[in-house]
């Protein structure tokens, strides 16, 4: 809720004093009060919940900036195919059903079958593929019937990354954003020469700096549709009071967890 704006702060449509708000980047925001630049702060539609509001901007402002690095190769205005690892993650909900939304050809990975189970759940359309079966990536071959995988999105790294580069046709891109795997990405330059294949790393917390005030406009309303349209993939781990930020800390990483953890300040 805001308490008070600064004199002369120019603020987004709808944020006023005692409105709801989102705010990212926010350091901190585990907190009674903050204060943030006027910039970064972004009003919340009155039909969402406190819980998906917290939860509106850093998660799909990557789904919005995947979708438009996906999108920038060739192959997705034709017949290409987007693969995506992590699929069951809040990250790779968002993207499920963005592609879905936008008509994109996509093959969900995830690391077991008691996950796929679950995102098949949710998105019965969409083919998933777990890694604990020994010929996934033939599996993901034939999920796709043939068509080119021109981009594959990877928040994990190592082996799997690897894995990803094998899939992809020539003249394919990995993105990388995020690093849940110890081990570094090996290759070698033959992989890339041969098939003219692209790394590309991006960051979320690189957003604000990197695109312009449009672009961040822009970015921001399709944030907020998402989460209108996809109200019921924003799932809620646990919610904790300020005192007690460890018990919140230790659920925020437990590995299996399903959901964000979310922190009230009363």
């Amino acid at each position: 809720m805001v308490e008070a704006i600064g004199p002369g702060a120019r603020v987004a449509p709808g944020v006023e004093v005692g409105g709801r708000v989102a705010v990212f980047p926010q350091p901190g925001a585990w907190s009674q009060w903050i204060v943030a630049d006027a910039e970064v702060v972004v009003a919340v539609p009155d039909e969402l919940s406190d819980e998906v509001a917290a939860q509106m901007l850093v998660n799909p402002l990557t789904a919005v900036m995947l979708r438009r690095e996906a999108q920038e190769h060739l192959a997705f205005g034709y017949d290409g195919v987007l693969v995506q690892t992590a699929a069951g993650s809040s990250v790779g909900r968002l993207v499920t059903g963005v592609c879905q939304f936008h008509n994109m050809g996509l093959v969900n990975v995830v690391r077991s079958e008691r996950g796929a189970v679950e995102l098949r759940k949710r998105f019965p359309d969409v083919p998933v593929v777990a890694t604990e079966h020994a010929g996934w990536a033939d599996e993901v071959r034939k999920a796709v019937g043939g068509r080119p995988v021109g981009v594959a999105l990877d928040p994990i790294g190592g082996k799997l990354a690897e894995s990803l580069l094998d899939l992809l046709t020539p003249g394919g891109k990995l993105v990388s954003y995020g690093q849940i795997a110890e081990e570094p990405i090996s290759l070698h330059a033959s992989t890339l020469l041969h098939k003219s294949l692209t790394l590309r790393g991006k960051n979320i917390g690189r957003w604000l700096s990197e695109t312009s005030a449009e672009r961040r406009a822009s970015d921001v309303a399709a944030a907020k549709l998402i989460a209108l349209t996809l109200e019921d993939q924003f799932d809620v781990a646990a919610t904790y009071g300020l005192g007690e930020l460890g018990n919140a800390l230790e659920h925020a990483v437990r590995p299996g967890k399903v959901g964000l953890v979310l922190v009230r300040p009363w």
